[in-house]
């Protein structure tokens, strides 16, 4: 995708590197990304422009898409991120221990969720006496509605179960269920953000 001078000239002043410092924060930065890393570009199904914010340890990684208003200024809209814990090694944010979140058996079981991310989830699968390799289930988030998935077991220890989402239809509205817990389980941080901005 190239720019005009003219919209990248845009992008370089709405999207400067420049580093904020706060008292909750180590380091907060923006900058604007075509080219994205294997660890954000495979969940994302058509990888395109992304916005990242560097949040103290956190990566936020927003799609970012652009259109023409009517009178021709490009107008940038943000989705939902993807969040990253980026201390060493890159990996999805967990929500852990939610409440008033369950997967939905497809024979109506209801089994607690223990950590939620959007690639996967850690289940109580006490009910289940000998838990399948693959499932289908529906993820039940409070206010939302049900969220068809498929998963792969990926390990067990006891009656909990980690597994993978391999498909999910919802993709977008599970990132702003987490992007809002992450807000508001983090509010330090993006307090901190709004005081510099």
């Amino acid at each position: 995708m190239e720019f005009t001078e003219q919209e990248l000239a845009f992008f370089q002043q709405v999207f400067s590197e420049n580093t904020l410092q706060g008292d909750d924060v180590n380091t907060t930065g923006l900058s604007l990304r075509s080219e994205l890393p294997d660890y954000v570009a495979s969940l994302f199904e058509q990888p395109g422009l992304c916005m990242l914010a560097e949040v103290g340890h956190f990566e936020l990684w927003f799609p970012l898409s652009l259109s023409l208003t009517a009178n021709g200024d490009l107008q940038p809209a943000l989705e939902a991120p993807e969040i990253f814990e980026a201390l060493g090694q890159h990996r999805s944010w967990r929500f852990d221990n939610p409440t008033s979140i369950y997967l939905l058996t497809d024979d109506g079981r209801k089994l607690p969720i223990h950590s939620l991310s959007s690639t996967g989830a850690v289940i109580d699968a006490e009910q289940i006496k000998h838990a399948p390799q693959r499932a289908t289930a529906k993820l039940i988030l409070p206010d939302y509605p049900p969220m068809q998935l498929e998963m792969q077991k990926a390990r067990q220890q006891g009656s909990l179960i980690a597994v993978t989402f391999i498909r999910n239809t919802n993709k977008k509205q599970l990132r702003q269920f987490l992007f809002d817990n992450h807000k508001q389980g983090y509010q330090e941080v993006y307090h901190s953000l709004a005081a510099h901005s």
